[in-house]
C-alpha cells in the first residue's frame, strides 16, 4: 500500500510540473542557434566612425533646457553644433542608411517612429514567413520575415545577416552604436505603439551597442537581442513592456549594465538561452541593474552562463527566476549562472489580485494605461529566488531579505517537460547548486527583515549544498528541510519530497485569461509579513 501511495504521489508531482510547464511558454521564439563562442567580444565605446545624427524639431529647445547654466555651456554649444548636421527625423531611417561601424547619435526628443507605426503587422509579402516553435502553437516570424518586413513587428530593428549565405553571422550594419546625446536616458524616449512586438530589436547584429536611452511600451519586449555575438546594453530605462523590459536570446559576449527596468508583465530583464560555457566561462555579464515593480525582476529559461553582480531586484512579485521548462529553447537544461553581491529583497508586490485579473481579462494591452501591469507568467508571490530545474549555479555573498514567502526556492523539473523523453535524463536537473556566504533576513543597515523562510528545497538532486549562510548577528538561517547538506560534498541522490512538488499542482492550471485564480493555488495570495 505504501508503494502505491508513493507512486501516486510521484505521478501527481509529475503532473504538477507538467501543468506548470504548460503555462510557462511565455516566450515563443523561432528556431535559434548559438553564435560561435570562440569569436566575438563585448563592444567597447567608440569615439570614431561615421556619425548619423537624428533629431526632432524641438531638439534645439530641449538641448538648451537640458544643458542650461554656465557649467554646461560648453556641452550646450557642442550639441547645438552637432544638431546642425542632423539629416534624419527617425531612428529607423538612420539605421537603414548605416553601414558597419557607424554611430547613430540621437538628439533629445520623443521618438514615436511614425513611418514604422504605419507598417501593418500583417504585410502581404511576408504572410508565409512564419514557423511554429516547439514550445507553443503561436506562429513566430522567421529571420527572413525580419529582413524582408522589418517594421511589421518591430518599431526599430537592426538585422545584420544577409539572406544570401547560411552562416547566421553579421554581414552588414555590424558594430553599430545607437546612443542618445542627452544627459540622461529620459532625455531621449522611444515610445512603442503597444502593437509592435519589439520597440528596439537587434537580430544577428554582432557588435550592437545601445546606450543612454529610455525605451518603453513594447507589445512583447522593449529591447530584444537575438542570435547576436557581441552586444552591450548600457544606461537604459525599459518600462511598461507587456512581457519584458530587456531580453536577449541565443546571444553571447554580452553586457547588461546600468539598466532600470520596471512595470513589465513578465520580467525586467531576461537573459534566456544564455551562452553554453558549462561553468568554464560566463558569456553574459549583468551589473548595476535595478529591476523593480515587475512580475519578475529577472528570469531566464535556459539562462546559462550569466554572471549577475552588484544589482538589485526588489518590489517585484518575485525577484529572480531561472528554469528548464520550455522546449525549443537551446541550452537545456539550465546551468552555470552565478549571482554575487546582489540584493534581492521585498519582492511582495501582487499583480494577481482579483480586481486586476478582471481588468486584464477585459482590456487588451493596446488599450490599457501604460502603468497597469498584467501578469504574463505565474510566480509564487513573495519569493526572492525561484529556481526550478537548474544545475551548477552559484549564489554567493548576496543579501536576501524581506521576501515574505521564501528567500530561495529550489525545485526539480523532470526532463520530459522540455521534450526530453530519455528515462536516464529525467532527474538531470536541480543538481550541483551552491548557496554560499549569503546574508538572509538582514536589511541594508543591519535591521531585522526576515524572509518567510530562508531556503525552501524539494530535497531532490545531487551535490546541492549550503555553507556559510547566516542571519542577523551571525544567526542561523531557516529552512525546509530543517537541515541542509553542507559544502563541498552536498546532497546525495534522492528522489525528493514528492508532496512538496505535488503541492505546486494547482498553480499549474493558471492562465491569465481562462483561469487566473486556480482553486487550491496559494501562490497568488500575498503571504503575511513575518514577525520582526
Amino acid at each position: 500500500m505504501r508503494s502505491l501511495r508513493t507512486l501516486a504521489t510521484a505521478l501527481i508531482a509529475l503532473a504538477a510540473v507538467a501543468a506548470l510547464a504548460a503555462t510557462a511558454n511565455a516566450h515563443p521564439e523561432r528556431q535559434s542557434y548559438f553564435p560561435d563562442a570562440s569569436r566575438g567580444a563585448v563592444p567597447e565605446y567608440r569615439h570614431s566612425g561615421r556619425a548619423l545624427i537624428v533629431c526632432k524639431r524641438d531638439s534645439a529647445r530641449r538641448i538648451r533646457a537640458i544643458f542650461k547654466g554656465r557649467s554646461r555651456a560648453g556641452k550646450r554649444r557642442m550639441r547645438l553644433r552637432q544638431l546642425e548636421r542632423c539629416r534624419f527625423r527617425h531612428i529607423q531611417a538612420a539605421i537603414d542608411a548605416a553601414r558597419s561601424n557607424d554611430r547613430i547619435r540621437v538628439m533629445p526628443g520623443v521618438y514615436r517612429e511614425q513611418p514604422s507605426r504605419g507598417v501593418p503587422l500583417d504585410q502581404a509579402e511576408c504572410r508565409g514567413m512564419f514557423e511554429t516553435p516547439d514550445d507553443g502553437d503561436a506562429l513566430v516570424a522567421t529571420y527572413e520575415h525580419q529582413v524582408k518586413c522589418p517594421n511589421a513587428r518591430n518599431l526599430i530593428v537592426v538585422t545584420g545577416d544577409s539572406l544570401a549565405d547560411p552562416d547566421r553571422e553579421c554581414d552588414h550594419r555590424c558594430n553599430l552604436l545607437v546612443e542618445s546625446l542627452g544627459r540622461k536616458p529620459r532625455h531621449v524616449r522611444i515610445v512603442g505603439d503597444r502593437i509592435k512586438r519589439d520597440v528596439v530589436r537587434a537580430d544577428r547584429a554582432d557588435g550592437f551597442f545601445l546606450r543612454n536611452l529610455w525605451v518603453e511600451q513594447g507589445a512583447f519586449n522593449d529591447v530584444d537581442v537575438v542570435e547576436t555575438n557581441g552586444f552591450r546594453l548600457s544606461r537604459l530605462v525599459t518600462p511598461y513592456g507587456q512581457n519584458y523590459g530587456v531580453l536577449s536570446f541565443a546571444s553571447d559576449h554580452g553586457l547588461y549594465e546600468h539598466i532600470e527596468a520596471f512595470g513589465n508583465g513578465d520580467s525586467g530583464i531576461y537573459p534566456g538561452s544564455g551562452p553554453e560555457g558549462h561553468c568554464k566561462r560566463y558569456g553574459i555579464e549583468i551589473r548595476h541593474v535595478n529591476s523593480h515593480d515587475n512580475v519578475l525582476g529577472y528570469s531566464g529559461t535556459a539562462g546559462n552562463g550569466t554572471w549577475t553582480h552588484h544589482s538589485s531586484f526588489h518590489h517585484n512579485n518575485a525577484g529572480i527566476s531561472d528554469d528548464s521548462f520550455a522546449s525549443g529553447h537551446p541550452g537545456m537544461p539550465q546551468d552555470c549562472s552565478k549571482w554575487t553581491d546582489d540584493r534581492v529583497y521585498s519582492n511582495n508586490r501582487n499583480f494577481f489580485r482579483n480586481d486586476r485579473d478582471a481588468y486584464c481579462r477585459s482590456t487588451p494591452f493596446e488599450k490599457r494605461p501604460k502603468r497597469i501591469v498584467c501578469p504574463q507568467f505565474q510566480v509564487p508571490v513573495g519569493t526572492g529566488f525561484v529556481l526550478y530545474g537548474v544545475n551548477e549555479n552559484l549564489i554567493r555573498d548576496n543579501r536576501i531579505y524581506d521576501n515574505w514567502r521564501s528567500g530561495v526556492r529550489l525545485f526539480w523539473v523532470p526532463a520530459v517537460i522540455r521534450g526530453e523523453s530519455d528515462p536516464a535524463k529525467q532527474f538531470d536537473t536541480s543538481n550541483g547548486n551552491r548557496f554560499v556566504d549569503n546574508r538572509l533576513g538582514v536589511g541594508r543597515k543591519g535591521s531585522r527583515r526576515p524572509n518567510g523562510i530562508d531556503f525552501f528545497w524539494d530535497e531532490q538532486g545531487i551535490a546541492n549544498c549550503w555553507s556559510g549562510n547566516r542571519g542577523r548577528a551571525g544567526g542561523r538561517v531557516t529552512s525546509d528541510p530543517p537541515t541542509l547538506p553542507g559544502c563541498p560534498r552536498g546532497s546525495l541522490f534522492q528522489q525528493g519530497n514528492l508532496e512538496k512538488t505535488a503541492a505546486e499542482a494547482p498553480c499549474g492550471a493558471w492562465d491569465p485569461a481562462a483561469n487566473p485564480d486556480p482553486p487550491g493555488c496559494t501562490w497568488f495570495t500575498t503571504p503575511p509579513r513575518p514577525a520582526r
